[in-house]
């Protein structure tokens, strides 16, 4: 008993650290799948679409669903489950795998750290910000959470992304799966149910060789952007929002003075399209 405890309580730290670099994002096995697959997706945390496996967590999980058109189904686990996510491709058409955490916290153990990531996110005007309200200028603790979803192809494949009701979230306005690849793909930022303008929106293309490129675009007056896609890739879109805490989660974090919320979209573009 004694063991299991330790071993859990270590695997519970090792994701709680991890959880503090960069993205999260979801990975299936499978990027394509006929219906009535068995569907595994690994919780990935990391950088440059290069991570470390995270397994299930129920205490870190505020929400885990799959969506099959308007049909939405609670993901269910097992404690140290990896692949964190195992579900069914039941329908035809275009499956969505959704996961939203609950909060963490991390500490900047400098303030050259904590500027650098608002220089990284374009949240420079946040530097003034913290100046004038006179908050620290070392170990600045933040709160984080994760918002991440993962676009599969079932079957055919068809369907359309929309919004999941997550407070920060990417929604791919052309299928990957079905769009024509001779022009760019669209994608959109939604904050709190409305469309999030101007917000910087970075995107991960890792070829068949595992080499990756990045490029980032700032968003429109409609939170839109747009890339070029090419086929036998995968991509991780990811964007971050940086806003002030509230007096509640202050309390609740023991003095968090920033959270930061990240949305991922990750997907596969069949080579043969």
């Amino acid at each position: 008993m004694f063991k299991t405890c330790l071993a859990l309580t270590i695997a519970f730290s090792l994701f709680s650290t991890a959880a503090a670099a960069h993205e999260v994002w979801l990975e299936p096995d499978a990027w394509a799948v006929p219906k009535g697959s068995d569907i595994a997706a690994q919780m990935l945390n990391g950088e440059e679409l290069r991570g470390q496996k995270l397994s299930w967590q129920p205490s870190s999980i505020k929400r885990a669903e799959k969506w099959e058109g308007d049909s939405r189904d609670a993901l269910e686990g097992r404690l140290g489950d990896i692949p964190a996510i195992n579900t069914s491709a039941d329908e035809d058409g275009l499956l969505t795998l959704v996961y939203e955490s609950n909060h963490n916290v991390l500490t900047y153990d400098s303030y050259e750290k904590f500027t650098s990531f608002l220089d990284e996110k374009g949240f420079e005007r946040l530097i003034a910000e913290h100046d004038n309200r006179s908050l620290p200028k070392e170990r600045i603790r933040e709160a984080y959470s994760r918002h991440a979803k993962a676009l599969v192809a079932v079957g055919s494949g068809q369907g359309s992304d929309a919004p999941r009701g997550l407070e920060i979230e990417l929604i791919a306005l052309d299928n990957p799966y079905t769009a024509n690849l001779a022009e760019p793909l669209r994608f959109q930022i939604m904050y709190r149910d409305a469309v999030m303008p101007d917000n910087r929106v970075t995107l991960f293309d890792r070829a068949p060789d595992g080499t990756v490129a990045i490029l980032t675009q700032q968003a429109d007056a409609r939170g839109t952007v747009a890339f070029d896609i090419t086929p036998g890739h995968t991509y991780l879109v990811d964007t971050v929002m940086i806003r002030p805490t509230s007096r509640e989660l202050l309390v609740q974090t023991k003095g968090a003075v920033w959270e930061s919320l990240w949305a991922s979209l990750t997907f596969q573009v069949p080579a043969d399209r």
